[in-house]
C-alpha cells in the first residue's frame, strides 16, 4: 500500500513538472514538491534542505519562508519559526498573509503571549474574514487574555491583603511586647513597702 502511495505521488509530481513547464513555477517546484513531501513524512531535515535549496531560485520565497516556518514550528524551534513566518508576511499574496499570520497566533497562543496571539490573528482576518478557525482562535485568545488578567488581578490584592493582614499582626505583637515591658518597668521600679531606694552605709 505504502508503495502503491508513493508511486502515486511521483507520477503526480511528474506530472505536475511536466504541466508547469510552461508556466514560470517550474523553478522551485521539483524542490517545493519535494519539501512538502519529506514534511509530511516527518523527514523536517530532509524538508529544510529541500526548501532551502528552492529560495535559490529566488521566486516565491514567501511561499517558501511559509513552509520553512512550519518546518521550524514542527521542530520546536519556536525563535526560528517566528522569523521565517515574518519573512513570510511581506507579501501580496492574500493566501500566504492568511496562513502566515494565522499560524504566528497559534505559536504565541502556545507560548501564552496572548496579546500577540490576538494581534496576528486580527491580521490573519483581515486576509481572509471568512476562515471561521481564525474567529475561533481569536476568540479563545481574547478570553485567555482576559482570564489571565483576572488571575493577575486576584493575585495582587491577595498579596495586599496578605501584607496588610502581616503589618496589623506585627502591630498587635509590637503593642502586646510593649504592655509587657512597660508593666515589667514598672513592676520594678516600684519600692517593696517598708524599704528604702536609697543606700545605707
Amino acid at each position: 500500500m505504502g508503495k502503491y502511495v508513493l508511486n502515486k505521488f511521483l507520477i503526480i509530481t511528474l506530472f505536475l513538472t511536466i504541466l508547469c513547464s510552461g508556466c514560470g513555477f517550474k523553478e522551485p517546484l521539483i524542490e517545493v514538491l519535494d519539501g512538502n513531501y519529506r514534511y509530511m513524512s516527518g523527514d523536517y531535515t530532509g524538508a529544510t534542505i529541500s526548501y532551502i535549496k528552492a529560495l535559490e531560485k529566488k521566486s516565491y520565497t514567501e511561499w517558501i519562508y511559509y513552509n520553512l516556518g512550519n518546518v521550524y514550528n514542527a521542530l520546536g524551534e519556536t525563535d526560528a519559526a517566528v522569523e521565517e513566518l515574518l519573512r513570510a508576511s511581506k507579501t501580496e499574496y492574500q493566501e500566504v498573509l492568511f496562513r502566515t499570520h494565522f499560524n504566528l497566533g497559534n505559536i504565541y497562543f502556545g507560548l501564552g503571549k496572548y496579546e500577540k496571539a490576538i494581534e496576528h490573528y486580527k491580521q490573519s482576518l483581515k486576509a481572509n474574514q471568512k476562515e471561521i478557525d481564525a474567529k475561533i482562535n481569536l476568540e479563545l485568545a481574547v478570553e485567555r487574555m482576559e482570564k489571565e488578567k483576572s488571575i493577575e488581578q486576584n493575585q495582587s490584592l491577595i498579596k495586599k491583603q496578605a501584607e496588610t493582614f502581616e503589618n496589623k499582626e506585627i502591630d498587635t505583637i509590637l503593642d502586646y511586647i510593649k504592655e509587657r515591658e512597660a508593666l515589667v518597668w514598672k513592676l520594678l521600679n516600684q519600692a517593696e513597702p517598708g524599704t528604702s531606694n536609697t543606700d545605707d552605709w
